[in-house]
């Protein structure tokens, strides 16, 4: 089950951070970490999981841009947002690049995303038909 960890919301906007569970994966691992983090994560001291970011519309509550990263290990997630922004050499966290990719992503997502909104509210008006007819009186 997601657990909701942070959320921005502008007036058009929503940016959520939400983690799940994740299976330990230690093949690309070396034995004696992979035996150390194991060990935490079976005895609850650290936790495996997934993230990701999801941008949302505010009206339609539509997903326009998101970023996944798994096999995060942390002895407690929220750390996993460890810093915000960007360093001199242009480089962040996991965090903040997952937050700049679901936010790219939105945008050029967004113009099809305003044209399909509006196609789908032009397909449920109701059209009414009018007929209008005079007499001519003599």
């Amino acid at each position: 089950m997601a657990k909701k960890m942070w959320k921005f919301k502008t007036k058009n906007f929503t940016v959520v951070w939400e983690i799940s569970p994740d299976s330990f994966d230690s093949t690309y691992m070396e034995k004696d970490l992979a035996r150390e983090c194991r060990q935490k994560i079976r005895s609850g001291e650290w936790k495996c999981f997934n993230s990701e970011i999801r941008v949302i519309e505010n009206v339609t509550k539509k997903v326009i841009g998101q970023a996944f990263l798994g096999q995060s290990i942390y002895a407690d997630p929220s750390e996993f947002r460890d810093h915000f922004g960007m360093n001199a050499k242009g480089h962040g966290s996991y965090f903040s690049d997952m937050v700049r990719e679901a936010i790219a992503e939105a945008r050029q997502c967004f113009a099809k995303f305003q044209a399909a909104t509006k196609e789908g509210l032009i397909a449920q008006q109701k059209i009414l038909a009018i007929e209008l007819r005079t007499q001519a009186h003599a």
